[in-house]
């Protein structure tokens, strides 16, 4: 027989992501279908997939449906809308300063030794940004599995909008 379940915090993510998508945009009669795959869904852990598979069906003829398809993050939906907020602030700071002299254009490169330099604002936010992210992204997966010998972040932002990162202090010896 197949298995139509699905992880908790794999179906929980997926619920956000409805939730926020239903609190921001209107789907008229759409709504109660999805609410009701949702909530059944919830409590009926030996079928979610096939709740899910609804769904995403519904969604399939939606513009701007929150449902993306290929691999998507694993993360929790708190987390993302922190690195979502987080990476808009680091795009916009970095283009910012792209623009103030030709020096980042020309000293900023890719990795690698042969690597050519960014040459564009585009591409050089990009790579900053995605790089920004990749640390960020660390730094949770260090708080989630309780690295404490590494920088950790809870996945969420303080009242001034900020990470609060927490650095491991280094024992002094003697």
């Amino acid at each position: 027989m197949a298995d139509y379940t699905m992880d908790e915090e794999k179906w929980n993510a997926r619920v956000a992501l409805i939730e926020n998508d239903l609190s921001i945009n209107d789907r008229g009669s759409m709504e109660a279908v999805l609410r009701w795959n949702l909530e059944t869904g919830t409590t009926d852990v030996e079928n979610r997939k096939r709740y899910w598979t609804n769904v995403s069906n519904l969604y399939a003829t939606v513009d701007n449906s929150p449902i993306k398809f290929g691999k998507q993050s694993t993360l929790p939906q708190v987390v993302q809308d922190s690195l979502a907020t987080l990476k808009a602030i680091y795009a916009e700071g970095h283009s910012a300063l792209f623009a103030t002299h030709p020096l980042f254009g020309e000293y900023e490169s890719k990795r690698g030794a042969y690597s050519t330099p960014y040459g564009d604002s585009e591409s050089y936010v990009s790579a900053m940004v995605s790089l920004f992210a990749d640390s960020m992204t660390q730094m949770y997966k260090n708080h989630r599995d309780n690295v404490t010998d590494k920088k950790q972040w809870d996945g969420t932002l303080n009242k001034n909008g900020l990470p609060t990162i927490v650095i491991p202090t280094k024992e002094v010896e003697g």
